[in-house]
């Protein structure tokens, strides 16, 4: 490993890292800062300033389960945007692969027999199988329950 690729990662060792709340602050601030080229206002420029450094500062936070519960704080808000987007109700969660794998019957996808569920509390994806009527779902990270059906 070359010696500034070391440096970085003795650097960045017990430090949060890049996350979902990072990416979208750091989009929205190159957004930000390029409307403000053709807006020509400075405080929205500052803005967009601002809004990077919050990003590089939350990269390089100690305080992880700070940055964890602002991550999260975000996905829940992202999630309930998403779900209102596809039309589906507030029971209707997400749902779909997510990317487990082929099942070993011959090539079938083994998620065909599971529903999908995203927790409206923490966003943890929940499988469920199917065809077992209306049933109460319990997130086994948090222990937020809903009833469903699948």
């Amino acid at each position: 490993m070359s010696n500034w690729k070391y440096k970085l990662y003795q650097f960045m060792q017990g430090r949060y890292g890049f996350d979902a709340f990072g990416q979208f602050l750091i989009i929205a601030s190159a957004v930000i800062i390029l409307l403000s080229n053709f807006i020509h206002l400075r405080f929205v420029y500052l803005a967009g300033l601002a809004l990077l450094i919050y990003a590089y500062f939350r990269i390089v936070s100690r305080n992880i389960y700070k940055r964890q519960k602002e991550n999260q704080k975000y996905l829940a808000i992202r999630a309930k945007f998403s779900r209102k987007k596809s039309g589906g109700s507030v029971n209707n969660w997400q749902q779909g692969n997510t990317g487990y794998g082929q099942g070993a019957a011959g090539g079938r996808n083994e998620n065909a027999q599971y529903n999908f569920y995203r927790c409206r509390n923490c966003g943890q994806t929940v499988r469920v199988p199917k065809g077992k009527g209306t049933i109460k779902i319990t997130c086994p990270s948090c222990g937020n329950s809903f009833v469903d059906r699948t």
